[in-house]
């Protein structure tokens, strides 16, 4: 049975006590000054509490009446000023902080919440360009030549037209039919207009739901304030308006009303660390961990305990998922505080599983897959859309959707050249900018990205170095702090281990779907169940801020000097670059951040050079077993590009001769005395052809592009 709306008060009584409500929440100056600051400055913001503290029945009648009360509202305003002139009809009145019971997840809301005021949460997915809207439309009627006003209503997309020529206005009463009106559109008045379109927050979903999403107009002085990305609680009245298909006899009207929230006001908000509440005793059991040294081994044994064997990988994670501090220089300049991290694995190494599961445990994590990811939907795109009546609008990606989160990536391999080549912005500045269709914006995309992929040919080979078997561009690479080889080599101990603990997690499992948090003995025997371990990232996050010690500065210091020495000799590879050494500030206020200490110590430092020393010594060693960064950041080693140069030298002597060309047993043959066996020499040429160095003009025949 639906409840009966209260009775309302008659309007000067509402007026009557919204007078009150200014007069003790002592309003009334400032008031007085956005009069006088009209018109860039309109609109009273006055929070929720304060009018409940005040006139809790009044406070009851917005939330159920909302469009008469605010009405009586902005009367009561005009009615404040000492004289009411234009300035006065401009003055608006925005309630904020909405009450829980005002609160409505997009998914939920209902036929029995149309027409009242409601708060919706969530991030702006669409965002139309800000446009003139007409309000009061002035018309002439073409006989009597009388002008008139016409209001127009907000929430439909339809222009209303008027039925006859209004005798109230002094019209001459005749019909439509009998006569026509002209627009007159410099007497009629506008106001900015601007759709948007708010999507419910990834994490407040369940999985697999596909998110929705909801109409805002904003208008006056609330249009052109968010972009796509932003995370919003829009506070305004719920409307419907019909829609309407063209037909062969008209305008068909549906039976079905689609809804739209005539925006009041908005209320930004930053990263989602407060959405993920923590009790007292939560907190208190969090707070216990504060400076315990076991405490980033707890969470990397929480981390998909049933993956096994991936201690070191899982290090790396759980260090991103705490991430570093972002910093602002006196200059400007921003320095990143998320970490990326890349794992490149052969198959059936457990990557996609170890994905989804921090996707669960990530605030605010977004997953997908690159098999089905383009360059529109991670960054952003312009569309023409009917949500904006046919205009084009910015609609935000992946990247931009996880701003202040995670964004993770499976299958990186899997995509096209050309999309992939969207994100090397978004890693390294974290930002996504776009230029289409007269649309020029840039956008944010402050989250770590966690990807992964496969080699080129599917499965590591071990006698080929590690940047041979990549598909993926040097550049791309260079962007992620910590990169991960995973192989999948026969060892009899290992496999017997791992097999075996393979075998006891499906005994354990409990069939048809179950709870997944209670089964399984690793599950239960993680110290952190997945709940209690969002909670400790969002507490850290939230109120942990770590500096670096002078102690472990020095650790850092230390480290960077003594591997760069390595590469001081002739001919020796760069071993390890600044870049390198940003991701071990990062990597260590991560650590200090997960034991939710203040200071970066020296353990911190020493656990952010293990990380990076182990992963270098995956991927950055060339063939005589020296770092070489190059490999990751160039594609090539110091050793290689050498060889390269000689191979393009003897390639040059061999095209001064009568015929201008050369063979690859040529090449070869010239090569081998210059120490180059001529296997090692095949491959080198074909990555000069690959680069666009030489050419085939006939079969077997080379000649260099450039000579």
């Amino acid at each position: 049975m639906v409840a009966a709306k209260r009775t309302l008060p008659a309007p000067p009584e509402i007026s009557g006590r919204w007078a009150a409500v200014f007069e003790e929440a002592g309003a009334r100056p400032a008031i007085l000054l956005l009069a006088d600051r009209m018109p860039e400055e309109r609109s009273l913001e006055l929070p929720f509490a304060t009018l409940e503290a005040i006139d809790t029945t009044l406070a009851d009648l917005l939330l159920e009446r909302a469009e008469e009360v605010l009405s009586a509202g902005m009367r009561a305003m005009r009615d404040t000023l000492p004289v009411a002139g234009l300035e006065a009809e401009g003055l608006r009145l925005r309630i904020t902080g909405l009450p829980t019971v005002a609160r409505r997840p997009i998914r939920e809301i209902r036929e029995s919440d149309l027409g009242r005021f409601l708060a919706v949460e969530g991030l702006v997915r669409k965002v139309s360009e800000v446009r003139p809207q007409i309000r009061d439309a002035v018309f002439q009627c073409v006989l009597c030549r009388t002008e008139f006003h016409e209001p127009q209503d907000d929430a439909s997309l339809v222009f209303r037209e008027p039925l006859e020529c209004p005798e109230s206005q002094g019209g001459c009463g005749k019909p439509a039919g009998r006569t026509r009106f002209r627009l007159l559109p410099e007497k009629s008045s506008y106001v900015d207009s601007q759709r948007i379109e708010v999507q419910e927050s990834p994490e407040s979903l369940h999985r697999g739901a596909h998110p929705q999403g909801l109409t805002v107009l904003l208008t006056e002085d609330l249009a052109g304030k968010v972009i796509p990305g932003n995370r919003v609680v829009a506070n305004g009245v719920l409307r419907s308006f019909q829609r309407a298909s063209a037909g062969r006899a008209g305008p068909v009207r549906s039976t079905t009303f689609d809804l739209m929230l005539l925006g009041n006001s908005l209320e930004s908000k930053a990263v989602s660390l407060e959405e993920v509440e923590l009790t007292d005793e939560e907190e208190r059991l969090v707070r216990q961990f504060e400076g315990d040294p076991t405490a980033v081994d707890k969470i990397v044994l929480s981390l998909a305990p049933t993956i096994k064997q991936m201690d070191q990988e899982k290090e790396a994670i759980a260090l991103q998922l705490f991430g570093g501090v972002e910093k602002r220089h006196p200059d400007g300049v921003r320095t990143r505080g998320d970490i990326h991290v890349l794992l490149i694995g052969d198959p059936g190494t457990a990557k996609s599983q170890l994905l989804r599961y921090v996707a669960e445990v990530a605030l605010h994590g977004i997953y997908t897959s690159g098999k089905g990811a383009t360059a529109a939907g991670l960054t952003a795109a312009a569309v023409k859309d009917d949500f904006a009546g046919g205009r084009w609008v910015l609609e935000a990606g992946m990247l931009v959707l996880a701003d202040g989160g995670m964004a993770i990536v499976d299958e990186l391999d899997k995509m096209t050249a050309e999309d992939r080549s969207a994100m090397h912005e978004a890693l390294e500045q974290q930002t996504v900018s776009i230029a289409k269709a007269g649309i020029t914006a840039t956008l944010n995309a402050r989250c770590a990205v966690l990807a992964a992929a496969n080699p080129k040919l599917g499965r590591f080979n071990p006698d080929k170095s590690f940047a041979e078997q990549l598909d993926l561009p040097p550049t791309l690479l260079s962007r992620f702090d910590v990169i991960f080889s995973i192989q999948d080599r026969p060892e009899p101990e290992r496999d017997r281990l791992l097999a075996n603990q393979i075998l006891t997690s499906h005994q354990e499992g409990v069939p048809g779907g179950s709870d997944p948090g209670v089964t399984g003995r690793a599950a239960r025997s993680a110290p952190f169940a997945p709940e209690f371990l969002k909670k400790y990232i969002a507490y850290a996050r939230q109120r942990v801020t770590p500096q670096l010690s002078d102690e472990a500065l020095k650790v850092l210091e230390d480290f960077y000097v003594r591997v760069r020495r390595q590469g001081e000799g002739p001919g020796a590879p760069v071993p390890i670059t600044a870049r390198q050494l940003e991701a071990l500030i990062r990597l260590s206020e991560a650590a200090a951040r997960a034991r939710l200490s203040q200071t970066v110590g020296i353990e911190d430092a020493q656990r952010a050079i293990r990380v990076v020393e182990n992963f270098m010594s995956r991927v950055s060693k060339d063939e005589s077993g020296r770092l070489d960064v190059d490999l990751v950041m160039t594609g090539h080693s110091a050793s290689q590009r050498e060889r390269l140069e000689t191979l393009l030298t003897i390639m040059r002597t061999l095209m001064e001769r009568p015929q201008g060309s050369f063979t690859l047993a040529e090449v070869q043959e010239e090569a081998k005395k210059s120490g180059i066996d001529a296997q090692r020499t095949e491959a080198l040429f074909f990555v000069l052809r690959n680069q666009g160095e030489i050419m085939e003009p006939q079969p077997d025949v080379w000649q260099l592009v450039r000579f």
